[in-house]
């Protein structure tokens, strides 16, 4: 039963293979060979299960779940560029300090030392490295150059 899967597997790679060639990019490459190694994987676990071979089983199905979720995040990033960046953020346009002085939570008058402290509390918690946006730190970073006046 678990050579008719893993035939079933190769002959679905193949197929998936045949209709890329005629359309070959760099992200069809690298998504075929995505899906490969999810099919290779899911086959392994299949036929590794099958056997009674648990402790192989599991981590050839913890690669094919490797390979789903990298799939998924190539077709989440290319969604992403497809989108642009002028659908996903605001229009540019000029800051005003009292957008600036909203943003880092400060009342009008506030000293230099209170702007950087405020600044930094925020950055921290809205860097793109953290789980923030690019966008979102750029405003941040205008609105204390504006403040500052940079």
């Amino acid at each position: 039963m678990g050579f008719l899967g893993l035939g079933i597997t190769i002959l679905l790679v193949g197929i998936l293979l045949i209709a890329l060639v005629t359309r070959v990019t760099a992200r069809n490459i690298k998504l075929a060979g995505l899906a490969l190694i999810f099919m290779a994987a899911a086959a392994a676990l299949l036929i590794f299960a099958l056997a009674g071979r648990y402790g192989l089983a599991a981590p050839a199905g913890a690669l094919a779940l490797w390979g789903m979720r990298a799939y998924l995040l190539a077709r989440q990033i290319k969604a992403t560029k497809q989108s642009g960046s002028a659908a996903t953020q605001p229009a540019k346009s000029r800051m005003t300090r009292a957008e600036a002085l909203d943003i880092l939570g400060l009342e009008e008058g506030a000293s230099d030392e209170a702007i950087e402290a405020a600044y930094k509390v925020l950055i921290v918690k809205n860097h793109p490295d953290q789980g923030g946006t690019d966008w979102l730190a750029a405003r941040l970073n205008e609105a204390r150059d504006i403040l500052l006046d940079k």
